[in-house]
């Protein structure tokens, strides 16, 4: 109302240009979620009592399981059939990416140096080089993800720069 349209223009061009990167494409809705339902599942088939032991059973139904993680998946899957998403620059984004995942991986690490405690009880099982293995591993995931996106995206879209 205060502002000029021209002004009004570019600041919706920002806010939605960021909204992309930050919230939908990189940040929330494709590359975390598919990576909490590839490590819930790929640890629980490995061994179920390291990442949701029996006991847990009682206070989470299959259902509530199910609905935390599995039903993410065909959601989001969706979410990209139905709306496009303007990747930024690759290089943009995997930087985007990284600095993310440097500051939660930092935060995991800062709490067990100040606590003692890790928040995955599963980091506890590691050696040192088991920890470097297992975040260098997860980088690698997480970047496959983002092209993985980036390509269905593409695929189903077609390409918009």
């Amino acid at each position: 109302m205060f502002v000029k349209h021209s002004e009004s223009d570019q600041l919706f061009t920002l806010y939605y240009g960021l909204n992309n990167v930050f919230f939908h494409d990189i940040l929330i809705m494709f590359v975390p979620p598919k990576l909490l339902v590839l490590l819930f599942w790929g640890i629980f088939i490995y061994d179920r009592q390291i990442i949701y032991p029996t006991s847990l059973d009682g206070f989470f139904l299959p259902w509530a399981n199910h609905a935390m993680h599995t039903l993410v998946l065909p959601i989001l899957l969706g979410e990209v059939m139905l709306e496009q998403h303007i990747y930024p620059k690759t290089r943009n984004g995997l930087a985007a990416l990284s600095v993310v995942g440097f500051l939660y991986s930092s935060w995991v690490i800062w709490v067990y140096m100040s606590v003692g405690i890790w928040v995955y009880p599963l980091l506890g099982l590691f050696s040192t080089t088991g920890l470097i293995v297992f975040f260098v591993s997860h980088i690698c995931v997480v970047i496959m993800l983002y092209f993985l996106g980036q390509t269905l995206n593409f695929k189903i879209w077609g390409k918009h720069r």
